[in-house]
């Protein structure tokens, strides 16, 4: 957030000028008037100058402290520095005789100006950046309500219950346990649905077992063409995801490639050092129009509203790979 242009500091000098002259008593008024307010202005102008910069470099709420404790730094190096400077030059253009007790008077006065100035200016911009993050806040509030509804309705899209109830129908007859245990998954996964839909994260471990029930049922349907592997190498337990990331994933991955005899495709699941990554065989299917990646993009806001670091999606020698930073219990 840039620091605006607030020109009515030029009056607050020439009233802060006027003030410090009156109440001097050594000199004539105008003679301190001119060199109170050349102090005044280095100082003032030199540190809203110093703000600028430094907020600008430290723009976010949550630099608050880091903003300070640079800001407050460099206006003290800049005042002690710019103090000593305008002392040492109108002693040598002959306007004041030096003395110490003038020297440490001007940087008393120019440190109590600089924390003046950044009290004011920092107390604005916190209220400012507070009023912002509030705004923020609602937004993605919103943000998080149409999320949770396009989630839930992804799970229940007619396609997938078409797909699943017509593999259920031709394996009644041909299959009736395996037929059962069809039935079984499939309760799973929208009992699974029901229970996190209110949830912003879930144990890693809970998601996996509600992913290979989705992945079961996908495997009746495409047979031995689908491949699913998983490679974890963290206690589950120990992490956390969004719920519903995952199934979305290996959705995305099934929906958006070929799978069939000729073109198998092998869905690979790697858990490793807090990272998680989703990796498939790449075999685009040709779509009638193309991919809106809204599932990819649903999925970044989702990160993004839960404060957490922003998933990657790229491909690799021949690959599609998805990678996700997975939260721990402190986190």
């Amino acid at each position: 957030m840039k620091i605006k242009e607030p020109y009515d500091r030029y009056l607050m000098m020439l009233g802060l000028a006027t003030v410090l002259s009156a109440t001097n008593p050594d000199g004539s008024f105008w003679t301190v008037f001119v060199i109170t307010l050349a102090f005044t202005f280095a100082y003032w102008e030199g540190n809203y100058h110093i703000v600028g910069r430094v907020r600008t470099k430290f723009p976010a709420l949550k630099d608050t402290k880091k903003r300070i404790l640079t800001q407050v730094g460099w206006s003290f190096l800049y005042t002690i520095g710019v103090a000593s400077f305008l002392v040492i030059l109108l002693h040598f253009l002959g306007f004041v005789p030096y003395s110490a007790k003038y020297h440490l008077y001007n940087l008393a006065l120019g440190l109590g100006i600089t924390i003046i100035i950044s009290i004011i200016y920092e107390t604005v911009c916190y209220f400012q950046l507070w009023k912002e993050a509030l705004l923020e806040s609602e937004r993605l509030k919103k943000v998080e309500a149409r999320l949770q509804y396009e989630s839930l309705k992804n799970q229940v899209n007619p396609h997938f219950l078409f797909n699943s109830l017509n593999t259920l129908s031709s394996l009644i007859s041909v299959n009736p346990e395996k037929a059962e245990i069809f039935v079984q998954e499939f309760s799973k996964i929208y009992r699974y649905v029901l229970d996190v839909r209110e949830k912003s994260f879930v144990p890693l471990s809970q998601e996996l077992e509600f992913v290979d029930s989705y992945i079961y049922l996908q495997k009746i349907r495409f047979d031995d063409h689908l491949y699913f592997e998983k490679n974890i190498q963290v206690e589950m337990d120990d992490y956390f995801i969004p719920p519903l990331i995952l199934q979305n994933l290996v959705e995305n991955c099934i929906k958006h490639n070929k799978v069939n005899e000729k073109y198998p495709l092998k869905i690979q699941l790697i858990v490793q050092n807090g990272i998680l990554k989703v990796i498939n065989n790449l075999q685009e299917r040709k779509e009638d129009y193309p991919s809106t990646k809204t599932g990819l993009y649903n999925i970044d806001q989702r990160f993004k509203l839960l404060n957490g670091e922003a998933p990657k999606f790229y491909t690799k020698n021949g690959q599609f790979i998805a990678e996700i930073k997975l939260q721990t219990l402190a986190e």
